[in-house]
């Protein structure tokens, strides 16, 4: 099979899910196929895509496994990790799940990838880094070295985990938000915007602020 005969069912059809089109586009995968509440636009990222109906559905998940028993890979594209990990569950755990990587993404041959993860746009992982499987480095992010993004975590665009971070599963370090090295961001916790993490955040707590302190 060579990677123009990829074929890719996208979960969600919402903005993230467009960025996740155009990047698998671009790394050779074709979208067949989108699984989503509202009927997608029939041009644009997601053109000459079949709908297969709400992945929380009845239908879908039968329209689903028919592609994927053909080869077809599905990623699940929304930014809601509750989701992500919800349909990771429905649809087959994660060796049915694609890694979709922007051709301008910098990856570091030592980085590991976990499967179903989203390298967008001129994102980095540096050496010696791990991104979770599920989990989101969105545009331009920076995963410097050492550090380990959980499953299902999402760091924004432009966001900088400086060395060993550590992002618990299902966490989110939001756009442009800054984590100096060795910190630790707990499980389900939030990053403002624009914050600059210089303790640790501890499981399901929102920070923001320079320097980011807890949301009371």
């Amino acid at each position: 099979m060579t990677s123009s005969d990829r074929a890719l069912i996208i979960l969600g059809a919402g903005g993230h899910a467009a960025v996740v089109a155009e990047a698998a586009a671009r790394a050779g995968w074709r979208v067949v196929g989108i699984a989503s509440r509202d009927r997608p636009p029939t041009s644009g990222p997601f053109a000459g895509a079949e709908w297969l109906g709400d992945p929380d559905g009845v239908d879908a998940p039968a329209r689903v496994a028919a592609h994927v028993a053909r080869g077809a890979m599905l990623h699940a594209a929304v930014g809601d990790s509750a989701a992500r990990e919800r349909w990771f569950a429905a649809f087959g755990g994660a060796n049915a799940f694609a890694t979709v990587v922007d051709p301008t993404a910098v990856v570091s041959p030592s980085a590991q990838i976990g499967r179903g993860a989203f390298l967008s746009t001129h994102a980095v992982v540096h050496a010696r880094a791990a991104i979770g499987m599920g989990a989101i480095v969105n545009t331009a992010a920076v995963v410097e070295h050492d550090s380990a993004v959980g499953d299902f975590a999402h760091v924004s665009p432009g966001a900088i985990l400086c060395g060993a971070v550590r992002v618990g599963r299902s966490a989110q370090v939001g756009a442009g938000a800054v984590v100096i090295p060795n910190r630790v961001i707990g499980e389900g916790a939030t990053i403002g915007a624009g914050a600059v993490v210089i303790r640790d955040v501890a499981a399901g707590v929102t920070a923001v602020g320079v320097p980011a302190t807890a949301r009371s």
